[in-house]
């Protein structure tokens, strides 16, 4: 019987803590999360709460606060969400953040191969996260259709999910609008059919549990994506379908680690830019805590 995870009555246990260091870390400097930006298109303003600050200042030194290039923003959120992920606190905490996006963050500091097979109860319906029979270090997310979902399946690839959702006759803002607000715990408006809420829940836990675990900031810059298709910036379709979709992961981590270059290495092929790539700083949440 697969464990529960998710919803009001999530409680994690506490992780061991890690033996006192001789030389005290510097903590966050932001406290409180920014106002979330799920049912609204408006773009966040940019500013320096965005860089954090760090207890190992050498690692931000090749990403200048000023600098809110996609990349540039990206790499500063990979530094927070790896610090988070090693941090010794509670499973459950994520810088206040309320939400799937809490249950998430505290998803990312368990271990797949030990955690075993646990139930997750994301705004849409539950899913099954357990470990995957690779290396790969992030959960695998499945779901079960016939007991959840009235037998409707929606296979596992984004362009499965994505196919999926545009089955339900909304439009792509919609859909981006269903998918954003119920991250803060509001209610689906429009899917709300077992197909659509079958693949709305895979996509919201791959993208905000899985996908982080495999490349750091990801989850944000997926949410920065449907914020993008929410503003009728681009479709669904350009946002996750294709051999160069606007959120990189939906092709596979490698692609997202060479476009972002986190390691500023000299690429002797660059890869192919994804769609309006640029635009996704502009659409990323301001926090170091990485609220939305």
């Amino acid at each position: 019987m697969p464990k529960s995870i998710g919803g009001s009555s999530f409680k994690a246990p506490s992780l061991p803590k890690s033996p006192p260091s001789s030389t005290p870390k510097a903590p966050n400097a932001v406290s409180t999360p920014s106002t979330s930006t799920a049912s609204t298109s408006k773009k966040r303003p940019l500013d320096a709460s965005d860089a954090a600050s760090s207890s190992e200042p050498n690692k931000l030194a090749k990403t200048d606060i000023k600098d809110n290039t996609t990349e540039a923003r990206l790499k500063r959120a990979k530094l927070r969400e790896e610090r988070r992920q090693s941090s010794a606190d509670a499973v459950g905490s994520s810088d206040g953040r309320s939400g799937f996006v809490s249950t998430a963050q505290g998803f990312q500091k368990l271990d797949p191969k030990t955690a075993g097979k646990t139930r997750v109860e994301t705004p849409f319906g539950p899913v099954n996260a357990s470990k995957f029979p690779t290396s790969d270090p992030a959960f695998k997310i499945t779901s079960q259709a016939k007991k959840d979902y009235g037998n409707q399946k929606v296979g596992d690839r984004y362009s499965h999910l994505v196919d999926a959702l545009k089955a339900s006759g909304k439009s792509d803002k919609e859909i981006a609008t269903d998918l954003l607000n119920s991250l803060d715990g509001k209610a689906p408006q429009h899917l709300t059919d077992n197909k659509s809420k079958n693949a709305a829940a895979k996509l919201t836990a791959i993208m905000n549990v899985s996908e982080p675990m495999r490349v750091g900031g990801s989850g944000k810059a997926g949410r920065a994506t449907l914020r993008m298709v929410q503003d009728g910036k681009i479709s669904l379709d350009d946002a996750f379908k294709g051999k160069t979709p606007t959120f990189p992961m939906a092709v596979n981590p490698e692609y997202m680690r060479r476009t972002v270059n986190y390691d500023d290495k000299k690429l002797r092929k660059p890869p192919e830019t994804p769609t309006q790539f640029k635009d996704v700083g502009g659409y990323m949440s301001d926090s170091s805590g990485d609220e939305s």
